[in-house]
């Protein structure tokens, strides 16, 4: 088994169980406890696990600001909004959530008339205010620093009554459970509000989100109808995501 395989194969275990033993994995797949430790610290290099006793566990993601994460998997980021892209179409309504990879699909928006955006990001709005064919409304709220965001209930974004056709819609990360989890309290209250106000919910999300965890569920990947993510997805974490009955998009 190659290296690459073998760490897909501890992945997939963090994934399902939350936390692995050393030992248990290197009698899974018949290595020695030092090969699986050394696998482990490669990992934990990626920021995929993090090394406890005896084993690993998921990582919980940090609320980095907006700047920190642009830089972070650009072209899978880039790829995975081509792709959504390619959902947008003229005379429609859709949501945009604040992440940075949704900020990528607001910069690639297809040529277009008509196209009512509804986004609590800050840069997404700046960034489409001027683009023709477009109209832009950013919602209110409280706004969150750190997400470049307006954040609050219904009523005060005002998207109460509001219907998209699509909503799309990032993640912070992944857990085992395949709930779509953040950081903030106040996060994935709004992206709760976002998804409701949609016909269609887009998640987009590249393949390091996977095998993480946070404190705060936003939804399952089950409420999602479709879900857009980049070839380096392991294939035992497509065939979870295509079992939950959404539609997976490989970019």
């Amino acid at each position: 088994m190659l290296a690459s395989q073998r760490r897909e194969a501890i992945l997939a275990a963090v994934f399902a169980r939350g936390t692995v033993l050393t030992r248990d994995l290197a009698a899974q797949l018949n290595v020695s406890e030092v090969t699986i430790r050394n696998d482990f610290e490669a990992l934990e290099k990626q920021g995929r696990v993090v090394r406890v006793h005896g084993g690993v566990t998921m990582s919980e993601v940090p609320l980095m600001g907006f700047a920190a994460r642009s830089t972070q998997n650009v072209e899978a980021k880039q790829r995975i909004s081509a792709a959504a892209a390619r959902l947008v179409t003229d005379g429609s309504t859709v949501i945009l959530d604040s992440g940075t990879t949704i900020f990528e699909l607001a910069r690639q928006l297809p040529t277009v008339s008509d196209l009512v955006v509804l986004t609590p990001g800050i840069h997404i709005a700046l960034a489409l205010m001027e683009v023709s064919g477009v109209h832009v409304r950013l919602l209110g709220g409280r706004v969150a620093p750190a997400i470049a965001a307006t954040v609050g209930s219904p009523r005060q974004q005002g998207i109460d009554g509001e219907i998209a056709h699509v909503a799309f819609l990032g993640a912070g990360a992944i857990d085992a459970d395949q709930d779509v989890v953040e950081g903030s309290l106040d996060i994935a209250e709004s992206k709760r509000t976002l998804a409701a106000a949609a016909r269609r919910r887009v998640l987009l999300a590249d393949s390091t989100k996977w095998f993480a965890f946070d404190r705060h569920k936003v939804m399952n990947v089950a409420d999602f109808d479709t879900v857009i993510t980049d070839d380096a997805m392991p294939e035992s974490t497509r065939e979870a995501i295509r079992a939950t009955g959404a539609e997976l998009i490989v970019a």
